[in-house]
């Protein structure tokens, strides 16, 4: 009985956490890699939520997910969140502290895709306005998980948290310091998050988002 109770609640941990993801407009293999539920039954509950009313299981990405971190933060905005929602992720150990080869294979689970989402809509209560994506998450994830060309590091003058590319040369600081002024710099502290001390060990710093 106990291991029936079990296989059950994980079952409806994995369909509330699809039901989740397609809120947050996550495709249909992100959904199955984060679950584990079949693509067909990741596209039947988006076509109960689409029936339901809820919109955004209609106006979910098609296609293959982002792969290319480079293009990735080529776009201005996300480049500018980018720091701040990893922050998050690392907060909420969905990026781990040590460096995990092959993320992509094995950081996907129900209780790190849990997180996952609490940082995401956490950041999107604190800046709705943002442009980035789960799917753009999860691509930083990974590669900031893996760590073989970016890093999630603090800025060597104000230890605010940046991303940092480890064959780069350019000096590690924020863009307040790199800029040599910024008077909408404000660096967020862990009340305004409403983190517990146990859950962070960073402040965060984002130019322009709050």
């Amino acid at each position: 009985m106990r291991v029936s109770n079990k296989r059950y609640d994980r079952e409806v941990r994995s369909i509330e956490l699809a039901r989740r993801m397609l809120r947050l407009e996550a495709r249909t293999q992100t959904i199955c890699a984060w679950t584990g539920l079949t693509s067909y039954r990741v596209r039947t509950l988006a076509c109960v939520l689409g029936r339901d009313g809820d919109r955004q299981g209609r106006l979910r990405q098609r296609g293959p997910s982002p792969s290319k971190f480079a293009l990735l933060m080529a776009s201005p905005g996300v480049r500018e969140e980018a720091p701040a929602i990893a922050g998050l992720c690392r907060c909420y150990d969905v990026i781990p502290a040590e460096r995990c080869p092959n993320a992509c294979k094995r950081l996907p689970g129900i209780e790190r895709g849990e997180r996952l989402c609490d940082a995401l809509e956490l950041f999107r209560e604190i800046v709705p306005d943002t442009c980035i994506t789960l799917e753009q998450v999860v691509l930083l994830v990974f590669t900031l998980a893996e760590g073989k060309d970016w890093e999630l590091g603090a800025c060597a003058k104000c230890q605010a948290t940046i991303l940092t590319d480890r064959l780069a040369l350019s000096r590690r600081l924020c863009a307040y310091h790199d800029a040599g002024a910024g008077a909408d710099w404000l660096e967020v502290q862990e009340p305004m998050l409403g983190l517990d001390r146990e859950h962070t060990d960073a402040s965060f710093a984002q130019q322009t988002l709050f």
